[in-house]
């Protein structure tokens, strides 16, 4: 048996032995084990890399809070310590405090630890060569950004990296996009020097901060400032790959990379950085600079600053046999075929989950097929099926006639990893009935004589029939225009349009009908609301999929896994907890009709009746 089949049979055996043993993974409801490979344990104890399993105003339980100063506790125990633990990162940065240092006092590793908590397979990806080589690439290339070294300066110029917070020349105020305002100055700010208007907003989205505004804030708060530049470095620039990426050897240059002398390594992370200055120009001392850094680090921590280990070298190996016999995966490219594992196909024909794989603006090539649907969510729901579950959504009575398509969802599904592909193939069709069913009931335009009676008319509607609310729930959003309910979930409240806007890069505040005008952005808004934990609930698909275990409290208000929950989560507060309710009985009814066509049992406690809301 080969290396990678030793190695992939192990991690199976020890994943499965965890989870006999254990029934949650980590918390205090699995024995205070912490998680592994860079992932967070949410306040049900599970593992997860997702905002509900990672964000501290989740309930996270670990992996997401700064910890102490030895290393603190969960990924920097786990992963991150061993390399950088307080004392390495001292050492790295050996002056950073220094009293000449404009900086001394504002970069801690508590803050370095907790915000690479916050971006899943930074410095733990791959072998512990690789961990350790993107890790030191990445203090290489900040400290250059934020030096303070002089050529004799004590210990040498590469030991005085972080020694500014903001731009030394203040004088530019980077408004390069006509997609952002400019009010502030977008100069260098943070590790990475963060710069231009559009990566402040483009950043601020991705966290939910207004930066445009607040430019300051990666000058005033370490976590946020040490944040914008792990972000930078795990985000796709553009038309460049990220930085992480191309350290991890999971990028493979294109024959345009190839013929413009892109190559695999360090060097190419400093294009990515700032080539339009420093590369294809011959020596500069630029990026003499950054390449002194990454040397001294590799050193400390212990790796070679340019030879892939032998793991890492297979892998290549095996995608570059991949690519002779097949060229790309998927799409034009590929011979058009599908991707599998819910993935989707990117512009340049190959398979993955990353917004530049699935992202229709990144011209993803991930439309829906003919009849026959083919992998992944479209392997369930064909055309054929989507047309029969929602047989009557373009019958002239329904508003939303023409608006829902097929191609649209199966779009859409694409840029949600795990979305009917999680578990066996029961579970994946239960999850996809269940996700049709209150869908269905929330834009549903049937009655009970309607032909082929009332749960073959889900789809119906786009905008809420009842337009007189403007929902401008939460102070922590504005309200310029009305947030009532649009597209298959009914999306409401200024606060959800927000959140979800900031996950996808779209102001929903000042646009909310662009969910009533654009099919695919409509059901990315129901599939986000599906997935993503609702403040104190979990996320629908954590329940139909069986991955949420009731809490003590859950359970003496009678919450029991099942699609009653779902209901709950959804509309708790009006139809859960008061008995038998016709909108409850809607819904079931569209559950059961999905189900059949679907194949497959429905499952226990499908109704809410005694259930207590969430509160």
């Amino acid at each position: 048996m080969d290396k990678l089949s030793v190695l992939a049979t192990f991690l199976f055996l020890l994943l499965a032995t965890t989870l006999l043993v254990s029934g949650q993974d980590c918390g205090r409801q699995g024995g205070n084990r912490p998680c592994t490979n860079g992932n967070c344990c949410s306040q049900y104890g599970f593992c997860g890399n997702t905002p509900a399993h990672c964000l501290p105003e989740n309930n996270c339980q670990s992996q997401c809070t700064g910890g102490g100063g030895g290393g603190g506790a969960a990924v920097a125990v786990e992963i991150l310590a061993p390399f950088v633990t307080a004392s390495a990162f001292d050492q790295m940065l050996k002056y950073r405090n220094d009293p000449r240092c404009s900086a001394n006092g504002f970069y801690t590793y508590n803050a370095f630890i907790t915000a690479a908590r916050a971006y899943n397979g930074f410095g733990t990806t791959g072998s512990a060569d690789v961990r350790r080589r993107e890790l030191a690439a990445f203090f290489a290339q900040t400290s250059h950004e934020t030096t303070g070294g002089w050529a004799s300066a004590p210990d040498g110029p590469y030991a005085w990296g972080y020694c500014f917070v903001r731009e030394r020349d203040q004088s530019n105020s980077y408004c390069d996009s006509n997609d952002w305002p400019c009010p502030q100055k977008y100069f260098g700010r943070g590790p990475i020097q963060l710069s231009h208007n559009y990566n402040y907003g483009l950043f601020g989205r991705s966290i939910g901060r207004d930066l445009i505004n607040n430019p300051d804030l990666l000058a005033t708060d370490p976590t946020l400032s040490f944040r914008s530049a792990i972000w930078y470095w795990m985000t796709p620039q553009g038309n460049k790959p990220s930085s992480h990426d191309v350290i991890t050897g999971r990028w493979t240059p294109s024959a345009a990379d190839t013929s413009a002398g892109r190559v695999p390594g360090f060097g190419v992370i400093t294009n990515i950085i700032n080539g339009g200055l420093e590369c294809g120009r011959g020596q500069d001392s630029r990026v003499e600079d950054r390449i002194g850094f990454f040397r001294r680090y590799c050193s400390i921590l212990g790796v070679s600053p340019g030879a892939m280990d032998k793991f890492m070298i297979l892998l290549l190996l095996t995608i570059n046999l991949l690519l002779l016999v097949s060229g790309q995966d998927c799409g034009s490219q590929g011979g058009n075929r599908p991707c599998t594992n819910g993935n989707c196909c990117s512009q340049y024909g190959f398979c993955g989950n990353t917004p530049a794989h699935c992202l229709p603006e990144n011209n993803c090539q991930c439309t829906g097929g003919g009849g026959g649907g083919g992998s992944g969510v479209g392997s369930i729901i064909t055309s054929t099926v989507f047309e029969e579950m929602l047989k009557h959504r373009n019958d002239q009575r329904c508003p939303a006639n023409q608006f829902y398509t097929y191609n649209a969802f199966i779009q859409a599904a694409a840029a949600y990893n795990g979305f009917g592909t999680t578990g066996s193939a029961d579970v994946q069709r239960r999850e996809l009935a269940a996700f049709f069913a209150q869908t269905s009931h929330e834009t549903t335009g049937g009655w009970p004589d309607a032909p082929d009676g009332p749960y073959a008319w889900g789809y119906c509607f786009v905008r809420e029939q009842n337009q007189d609310n403007a929902y401008c729930s939460s102070s922590e959003y504005p309200c310029p225009q009305k947030y009532f309910g649009r597209g298959p979930i009914q999306l409401t409240h200024n606060y959800n349009y927000g959140r979800f806007g900031s996950s996808i890069g779209r102001d929903l505040i000042n646009s909310p009908d662009l969910l009533a005008t654009d099919p695919n952005l409509s059901f990315r808004s129901a599939i986000w609301f599906w997935m993503t934990a609702q403040d104190n609930k979990p996320s629908s698909h954590d329940v139909i999929t069986g991955r949420w275990t009731p809490s003590a409290a859950d359970t003496s208000a009678g919450r029991v896994p099942g699609f009653g929950v779902i209901t709950n989560i959804i509309n708790g507060g009006l139809e859960c907890g008061i008995g038998q309710d016709n909108r409850v009985e809607d819904r079931i009814g569209f559950y059961r009709r999905y189900c059949s066509i679907l194949g497959v049992s429905p499952g226990d406690n499908l109704d809410c009746n005694n259930q207590r809301p969430f509160a």
